[in-house]
C-alpha cells in the first residue's frame, strides 16, 4: 500500500499558521486510482510529497482520465514538475526520477500541455548527463535511466505527423536536446557490465528525432550517429553493429539500401532462417514463413485465408481463371511476431517500407518466377490470436492475380477506392463499425460522392482510402452486383480508358442509390463495441521497439506500461 499524506494547504514556503491535516489517501490497487485523490494528489506533489503522488498521477495516467484536469490543475501540475525537475537527481532518488519521466510522457503529449514540454527538457538534459558520467549501478536507477530516455522518444512519436509550428515538436528538435542524446550514446555509460540497451534506446531516440527534421538535419543527424557507431565498432565488434542497426537505422526507415550501401562496415542483417524458422505450405501454392506461430496457429491462419477465396471468386465471378500473363502462381506471406520485428526485418530482409500496419508486395507478375508475398505480424495487444490485416492482405493478392492487369502502378489512378475498399470489404462482410460510425459522425452534406470516392488516392487519408472506398464496394456488391463485376472487365483487358469511362458511367447511374443505401445504414443501430472501456489508456502501439527492454526492467506494479 502507498500513502498519499496530504500536507497542509500552506504555500511552498510555509506559512504562520497551521490548518488540520486530513485524513491519508491511499492508492491501494493501481488499477483502480480514485478519481476524487486527483486534486489531494496535484496538492502533494506541489508540497514537496513527489514520490507518492506522482505514483498515483502515473496510475491515474492509464486507469483514470487525464483530459479532466483543469486549466489550473494543469499549471500547477507544471510547476511541480518543473520545481522537481530542477532539484532531480535520479543518482541519489531513482525511484522519483522514474516517476517523473513517466509522468512527463504521460501528461506533456496532451495538446494542452505541450507547450509547457520545452521547460522541462533542461532537467532532463541534466540526468542523462550524469548517467554519462556513472552508469546505473542498481536496478532502481536502471528503471530511471529507462524512463527518462523513453520519454522523449515516445513524445517525439506522438508528435510526428505534427508540423514545426506545434510547440512539443519544436521543443523535442532543438539542438541542446539533440547535443545531449548524442553526448549520452558517445559516452561510457551508455553500456555497462555487457549490456548495451542504454545505447539502443539512446540510438531509437534519436531515430525518432530524426523523423522530426528536415532532409538535411537529419542527414546531418545520420552522419553524427554514425561517427558514435564507428568508435563503438572499434571497442566492441559485431556488438556495436547489431545495436545501431536495431537501435537507429531501422527506426529513422533507412531500410536495407542504406545498411548495404551508406553503412556496409556498421550495418548488420542476419540470415533469413534466424529471423523466420517455421515455414507451412497451407496449399501449394500458399506458404506461410514466420517467426512464432503455432502449429494451431498456423492451421487457423490457412483456414481464414483459403476460406475467404471462395468468397472473392464468386463475388467476382473470376472463374478462377488468372489475368493473362500473370506467373503468381504462388503466394509467401510472412508473420512476424510484432511490429517492431515486421519493422527491423522487413527493411534488413526484404527491403520494403515498414511505416506501415503490413503491405502486399506483388512483384513483377509478368515475369516467371517472381515471387509475390505479403507481410503481415501477429496482432500482439490482442486478447485472442489474431494476424494484423491476414485477410486483407490476401484480398490484394486475389485481386492482383485474378482482376487487375499487370503490377502495382500498372494503371494510371483511381485503383485506390477497388483495391482498398475490395480488401476491406471482403475481409470485413458486414461487419465495420468503424466505416458505420465514420458515416453516421458525418454531416450528410460532407459525404463524398461515389465519384470523389473513386478518385480517392492515398494522400486523401484514412478515412477516404479504407472507410469510405469499403462503402463504396459494399454497396456495389450488395446493390448492382453486375455493375461490380462490369468494372472487373477492363481492369483484366488492360484498358486504362474503359476503365476510366466504366467508373463515370457507375458514379452517374448509382449516385442516387449510394446516397439512399448511405442514409439508411447511418440510420441503422451502431453495433456495440466488444470491449467498449477505454481503460487502460494505453500508449500507441507502434511507439515503442519490444528488443529494447531490457529483461531486468519487468512489467509489474509499481512500474506498469500499457
Amino acid at each position: 500500500m502507498r500513502l498519499l499524506l496530504p500536507l497542509a494547504l500552506t504555500g511552498l514556503l510555509g506559512a504562520c499558521t497551521t490548518l488540520p491535516q486530513p485524513q491519508p489517501v491511499t492508492l491501494t490497487n493501481w488499477q483502480q486510482p480514485d478519481p476524487a485523490q486527483l486534486p489531494l494528489a496535484l496538492d502533494n506533489l506541489s508540497r514537496g510529497e513527489a514520490e507518492p503522488a506522482l505514483d498515483y498521477l502515473r496510475a491515474f495516467s492509464y486507469f483514470g482520465d487525464p483530459d479532466t484536469l483543469t486549466e489550473a490543475q494543469q499549471q500547477q501540475l507544471h510547476s511541480a514538475m518543473l520545481a522537481q525537475g530542477k532539484s532531480l537527481d535520479a543518482l541519489a532518488e531513482p525511484r522519483l526520477a522514474e516517476q517523473w519521466a513517466v509522468a512527463f510522457y504521460r501528461y506533456y503529449g496532451q495538446e494542452a500541455m505541450q507547450p509547457y514540454a520545452e521547460a522541462l527538457l533542461p532537467s532532463l538534459i541534466r540526468q542523462l548527463d550524469r548517467f554519462a558520467e556513472q552508469a546505473p549501478q542498481t536496478l532502481a536507477q536502471e528503471y530511471a535511466l529507462w524512463e527518462l530516455l523513453r520519454a522523449p522518444g515516445l513524445l517525439m512519436h506522438q508528435v510526428r505527423r505534427k508540423d514545426a509550428e506545434n510547440p512539443l515538436h519544436a521543443a523535442l528538435t532543438e539542438r541542446e536536446l539533440t547535443e545531449a542524446l548524442t553526448r549520452y550514446a558517445a559516452s561510457a555509460g551508455a553500456h555497462y557490465q555487457g549490456q548495451d540497451w542504454p545505447l539502443q534506446n539512446a540510438y531509437w531516440v534519436l531515430a525518432h528525432q530524426r523523423l522530426l527534421l528536415s532532409e538535411e538535419k537529419g542527414e546531418a543527424q545520420d552522419q553524427a550517429v554514425a561517427a558514435i557507431a564507428r568508435q563503438d565498432l572499434s571497442q566492441r565488434g559485431d556488438a556495436a553493429k547489431t545495436a545501431f542497426t536495431l537501435g537507429y537505422l531501422v527506426n529513422a526507415f533507412l531500410g536495407q539500401e542504406a545498411c548495404k550501401e551508406t553503412y556496409g562496415d556498421l550495418c548488420a542483417i542476419p540470415e533469413p532462417e534466424a529471423v523466420l524458422p517455421i515455414t507451412h505450405a497451407c496449399t501449394e501454392r500458399l506458404v506461410i514463413r514466420t517467426q512464432d506461430l503455432n502449429e494451431a496457429e498456423l492451421a487457423e491462419s490457412c483456414d481464414k485465408l483459403t476460406s475467404q477465396e471462395d468468397h472473392f471468386h464468386q463475388l467476382l465471378g473470376t472463374g478462377m481463371t488468372p489475368v493473362v500473363n500473370d506467373y503468381n502462381t504462388a503466394l509467401e506471406v510472412v508473420v512476424f511476431k510484432n511490429w517492431s520485428q515486421y519493422n527491423a526485418y522487413g527493411q534488413l530482409l526484404f527491403d520494403i517500407s515498414t511505416d506501415n500496419g503490413g503491405m502486399y508486395i506483388e512483384g513483377t507478375p509478368q515475369a516467371e518466377g517472381n515471387q509475390a508475398r505479403f507481410f503481415a505480424f501477429r496482432g500482439w495487444w490482442l486478447p485472442e490470436f489474431n494476424v494484423w490485416n491476414l485477410n486483407h492482405e490476401y484480398i490484394h493478392y486475389l485481386d492482383g492475380r485474378y482482376i487487375k492487369y499487370g503490377g502495382f502502378g500498372h494503371f494510371p489512378g483511381q485503383m485506390v477506392w477497388w483495391a482498398e475498399g475490395m480488401a476491406e470489404y471482403i475481409s470485413k462482410g458486414e461487419d465495420n463499425r468503424q466505416a458505420q460510425k465514420l458515416l453516421q459522425d458525418t454531416d450528410p452534406a460532407e459525404w463524398p460522392s461515389l465519384e470523389t470516392i473513386f478518385a480517392t488516392e492515398y494522400d486523401d487519408g484514412l478515412d477516404r482510402t479504407y472507410r469510405w472506398s469499403y462503402m463504396a464496394v459494399r454497396y456495389l456488391a450488395e446493390q448492382a452486383p453486375d455493375s461490380l463485376v462490369a468494372i472487373t472487365k477492363p481492369l483484366k483487358g488492360d484498358y486504362a480508358e474503359g476503365y476510366a469511362t466504366i467508373l463515370s458511367d457507375t458514379a452517374e447511374a448509382h449516385q442516387a442509390g449510394f446516397s439512399q443505401w448511405l442514409t439508411e445504414w447511418a440510420a441503422a443501430p451502431l453495433p456495440e463495441e466488444a470491449d467498449a472501456s477505454p481503460y487502460p489508456r494505453k500508449l500507441n502501439r507502434y511507439g515503442y521497439r519490444d528488443y529494447l527492454r531490457p529483461a531486468q526492467l519487468a512489467n509489474s506494479e509499481g512500474h506498469l506500461h500499457f
